[in-house]
């Protein structure tokens, strides 16, 4: 956490941000901006990363759960869209601008929840993290390991998205 311009800064908002920082990695000047921004109450802002990028930057954050939620409910929304499309014979091109105000919408809900999400979980990371690890190094180790960023489901995701191409390909 940030010090406020009022109070002296004390040993233990050092502790935290040390956890903070650990846990944001890279990006932790920003994110710790954030959770200041959290913390005085503004919980809702924006973040450009998770509007252009949506479910990858859920994944690439390890918003996991959220990123499943977000899958499931896109999901549902594009087979109910597709649905009424056909049911109600929308011609191409409202069809198209549904689609278009469908994936607007989707963008902007993940680019103002982004950070809520992300800052709700790096609480609850750290709390963690301090209630289980015995000293400082093991907590500040932990929150590194289980915060920053990871590739591993976008990778996974190529591999997927190659491997169906590669099915069907042969399939035609």
């Amino acid at each position: 956490m940030l010090p406020s311009p009022e109070s002296p800064e004390s040993p233990e908002t050092d502790h935290q941000e040390a956890y903070y920082r650990a846990y944001f990695g890279v990006d932790a000047d920003y994110y710790l901006r954030k959770l200041a921004q959290y913390r005085a109450g503004t919980k809702i802002t924006f973040n450009i990363g998770a509007f252009f990028f949506g479910i990858f930057w859920m994944l690439y954050r390890k918003l996991y759960i959220a990123g499943i939620m977000v899958i499931i409910a896109l999901t549902l929304e594009s087979y109910l869209l597709g649905m009424a499309i056909e049911y109600y014979k929308i011609s191409d091109g409202n069809a198209k601008l549904l689609n278009n105000l469908s994936t607007l919408f989707w963008s902007l809900l993940v680019g103002f929840l982004g950070n809520w999400l992300y800052l709700r979980q790096a609480e609850a990371k750290v709390n963690q993290a301090l209630e289980e690890e015995d000293n400082e190094r093991d907590t500040v180790a932990r929150l590194a390991y289980e915060g920053n960023i990871t590739y591993i489901p976008h990778i996974i995701i190529a591999a997927l998205i190659l491997l169906l191409l590669l099915i069907f390909q042969f399939i035609s």
